[in-house]
């Protein structure tokens, strides 16, 4: 499905303010705090619609009753009214329906902690980057205004999707262009309410039976199974229980060479996502080697593989570095046994598009070596295929993540252009000019 936010923080307002207070050299300087603050404010203006909604313009009031009704069905169960089934609960959480007169809450009852609260449970904030990582590109560059299109925003419906480390959905953010209009046409459809304003896009990414829940994962699936753990219970209070968690949690307790590896590939990666040097390509080996013994089954190192694909990242980096056959057939090998572990419990996530396009450049290197290094005609034919396998699995996980691109090959590749610059660059973002799709 493609939804809209029914309120997010003003990104010209965030950067504005950001600069005035100091850009980035304040201690009290905080673009996360500065961006909860203005979607705080969108919705303490319509509770002040309603404070004063017989002086407001009935469509005002109509408007502002059907996004509260949306952001407060977020709170817990036991402070909302009862709704008599599903479809109306549906019809609520997309601001189609509001609540009946005495359900409102004034904007004394709604205060900013209250406000706060939802915000920090349910709203989606920046998927790609981190509020730091935007922070350092709106220090760097004098004009903010193109550096990032979305911080933060409430998605109600969105927010009652539960997590799952093996999910079966994926969700992106874009932008529906508006067509042009005459002026005279009014909007007609779904879709012309959409038009213009930012989106989420919610796709399956894995079967999904009728009567099945829909789950999609609340953090990076390339996250080692204990950070996970600890993660979830910091930040949503539960204590992860899914098949991938259940599974993970078992090997590692009768695996003792299994749980020793892992120790030090956690240690690796807290050092690499802290920006500091790490060896962990060394450890991929090490693992591999225990995966190789097969007394761990094929899904469970499949989800130990995502679990510490940015391991795998850097040992691909260094077997390419060596410029030889041997060392890029041998990184091609091991990332397409990575890329089928995204596609059975993560398929078409960030992470995995990024598997893809160094699958495609390594099998372009194959080929490449290939014909200058004099090979055979079925040698470079069969590297041909390569290239063309990879061609296609890129094609369809970009099918999955970003919906129904259909038969229209130039949107697809447009769609794969845009991934591989962003993703297989160091300055991809702002390559793209700090765009979506």
């Amino acid at each position: 499905f493609v939804i809209r936010s029914i309120a997010s923080a003003d990104v010209s307002e965030v950067s504005r303010r950001f600069l005035e207070e100091g850009g980035g050299r304040s201690d009290t300087n905080n673009i996360e705090q500065m961006t909860e603050d203005s979607l705080v404010g969108k919705v303490q203006s319509l509770c002040e619609i309603l404070d004063d909604e017989e002086i407001q313009p009935k469509e005002n009031v109509d408007r502002a009753r059907r996004l509260l009704a949306a952001f407060t069905a977020q709170m817990s169960s036991e402070e909302l009214p009862e709704r008599k089934n599903p479809a109306e609960w549906m019809e609520i959480l997309v601001a189609n329906e509001s609540l009946p007169n005495d359900d409102y809450r004034g904007k004394a009852s709604l205060d900013r902690d209250t406000i706060l609260s939802i915000i920090h449970r349910n709203a989606f904030g920046p998927d790609y980057h981190n509020y730091a990582k935007i922070e350092e590109c709106w220090t760097k560059r004098a004009n903010t205004e193109n550096c990032y299109n979305r911080l933060l925003g409430a998605y109600p419906l969105s927010a009652m999707i539960n997590h799952s480390c093996s999910p079966n959905a994926v969700r992106v953010f874009g932008y529906i262009p508006s067509p042009p209009r005459d002026g005279k046409t009014a909007a007609t459809s779904e879709i012309d309410n959409i038009q213009g304003r930012e989106v989420m896009i919610v796709h399956a990414n894995a079967s999904i039976p009728k009567g099945t829940e829909i789950r999609w994962s609340y953090l990076p699936p390339s996250t080692p199974f204990l950070l996970r753990r600890d993660m979830l219970r910091g930040k949503y209070g539960f204590t992860c229980q899914c098949g991938r968690c259940t599974k993970e949690e078992e090997a590692l307790s009768v695996t003792p060479e299994l749980k020793e590896l892992c120790a030090l590939a956690d240690h690796y990666w807290s050092l690499r996502n802290a920006g500091q040097q790490s060896q962990g390509d060394s450890l991929v080996q090490s693992i591999e080697n225990i995966f190789a013994s097969k007394r761990l089954s094929n899904e469970l190192q499949r989800y130990l593989r995502v679990g510490y694909s940015s391991l795998y990242m850097e040992f691909f980096n260094a077997a390419v570095s060596l410029e030889n056959d041997e060392s890029i057939s041998s990184a091609l090998q091991m990332a397409t046994q990575l890329h089928f572990s995204f596609a059975s419990c993560n398929n078409a996530s960030t992470e995995h598009l990024s598997i893809l396009h160094l699958c495609y450049d390594l099998s372009t290197l194959v080929r490449s070596h290939a014909i200058k290094g004099g090979s055979s005609d079925d040698a470079i034919n069969r590297a041909m295929s390569q290239v063309r396998f990879w061609t296609e699995q890129l094609k369809n996980a970009h099918m999955v993540r970003y919906g129904a691109l259909g038969e229209d090959l130039e949107t697809i590749r447009e769609a794969m252009t845009h991934s591989k610059l962003v993703l297989r660059n160091l300055e991809g973002w702002r390559m793209a000019n700090n765009r979506f799709i």
